[in-house]
């Protein structure tokens, strides 16, 4: 088996284009753009490729056994219905999908079609200082763990994201930090409580909150908050502090360290792992193409993992219209 690949969406979606292409012979055969601006350049960048603006061209080969789900986040769910129909395999960006209605839908298909094999890009865990984060932590010490996504990229929010009816920056952004949070202790939160406000963007045309956060409860009382910031002036940033009895682990713009607690000193160490680590990024969708090959037992991330994840997410939507604590249920 070769795995021959269809793109759809080429903003970040050619960074799928980079981690797909000639890895373990994978081919990238059709890209698909709906802005027809970019064809032209496409066609010169990449020669050899099919480059068309109908994504129909990917579902309909039947060559193409993977479709990379790039577009614009209210065009996933319909996208995705297209790969059970056609029974390809497929790399979703975050989020899957925008209402809890359409996650239940690609639940009962994952269910019913096991040979649909799905991943969402969920791309810190391939980040090496929280893998080191992750292998140095107990769980069963953890008492408060502080995660704060800065988006630093305010403009976005007025491009195609201000005309997205369902678009938030739950899905479309604190996903990463509680996908994150989930992975790092292995464990999914009992309740949330979401608040924000759109202080920042009132009179713009972006109408949903500029500004959010989260109170996360899991068992034994660990507490979670976690905040989405879309509009400070500051770079990109993924921002966690971990505290435990007697250890704190941090990445902040000050640097990367754990603090341990000696007696009666606090021992500061430089923790030398890279951050943002961009190249470590496509090791998701290649640990992903490894499973479809069979030289992995397992996919990197489960689908009931991604579900679980859009399940809190949209808890976390429906705790900030609300505006009170609730419990999650987690679809079966």
């Amino acid at each position: 088996m070769k795995i021959l690949a269809g793109v759809i969406g080429m903003g970040i979606g050619e960074k799928h284009v980079h981690a797909i292409e000639n890895y373990n012979l994978s081919k990238v055969l059709i890209i698909c753009e709906k802005n027809k601006n970019k064809l032209k350049y496409l066609k010169k960048k990449y020669p050899k490729k099919i480059i068309t603006d109908n994504e129909n061209l990917i579902f309909k080969n039947p060559s193409i056994n993977l479709v990379s789900i790039a577009s614009y986040d209210n065009f996933h769910f319909n996208q995705i219905l297209k790969c059970f129909i056609n029974n390809k395999n497929f790399i979703v960006e975050k989020p899957m999908c925008l209402t809890l209605s359409q996650l239940k839908k690609i639940n009962s298909l994952l269910k019913k079609n096991k040979k649909v094999k799905m991943i969402s890009n969920l791309v810190l865990r391939t980040n090496s200082l929280f893998n080191y984060f992750k292998s140095n932590i107990n769980r069963k010490d953890i008492f408060y763990i502080e995660a704060d996504y800065l988006w630093g990229r305010i403009y976005k929010l007025f491009q195609w994201r201000s005309k997205v009816l369902n678009y938030s920056l739950t899905l479309g952004a604190g996903i990463h930090m509680i996908d994150l949070i989930i992975w790092l202790i292995n464990e999914k939160p009992m309740k949330v409580y979401c608040t924000g406000n759109d202080i920042s963007t009132k009179n713009t045309k972006f109408k949903k909150k500029s500004f959010l956060i989260y109170i996360l409860k899991f068992k034994k009382n660990l507490i979670v908050k976690i905040s989405v910031n879309a509009t400070a002036p500051h770079d990109h940033f993924h921002s966690i502090k971990i505290y435990q009895k007697n250890k704190t682990l941090i990445n902040s713009l000050k640097g990367k360290y754990v603090i341990n607690r000696s007696g009666k000193l606090n021992i500061i160490k430089n923790i030398k792992k890279d951050y943002p680590d961009k190249k470590n990024r496509k090791k998701l969708i290649r640990s992903f193409i490894d499973y479809l090959l069979n030289k992995k037992n397992k996919s990197p991330i489960s689908h009931k993992e991604q579900i679980d994840l859009m399940s809190v997410c949209f808890f976390a939507e429906k705790s900030l219209k609300q505006n009170k604590e609730l419990k999650i249920s987690y679809l079966k």
